[in-house]
């Protein structure tokens, strides 16, 4: 290959390279869009998460308070 063809040929894969490698504004914009989206639904999932615990929480001592309950009746129907 002469200098010409191979300065040519180089020259056409640049272009080519620089062309298809670089990612549009639209693209960018795309993907942050897409972060942003999957950011608020990471948010939502961890509301929601506090929340159940928070529930579970708050089932778990009613549940307590219930036992202490039962136990202080049977208890008492056992000293009769």
């Amino acid at each position: 290959m002469s200098m010409k063809n191979l300065s040519k040929v180089f020259a056409l894969a640049l272009v080519a390279g620089l062309t298809v490698g670089c990612a549009s504004t639209s693209d960018v914009q795309r993907a942050q869009n897409d972060a942003n989206e999957a950011k608020s639904m990471a948010r939502n999932a961890m509301d929601t998460a506090n929340e159940a615990k928070s529930m579970a929480s708050e089932a778990r001592s009613i549940s307590m308070a219930n036992e202490e309950k039962l136990n202080r009746v049977f208890k008492r129907s056992m000293l009769k």
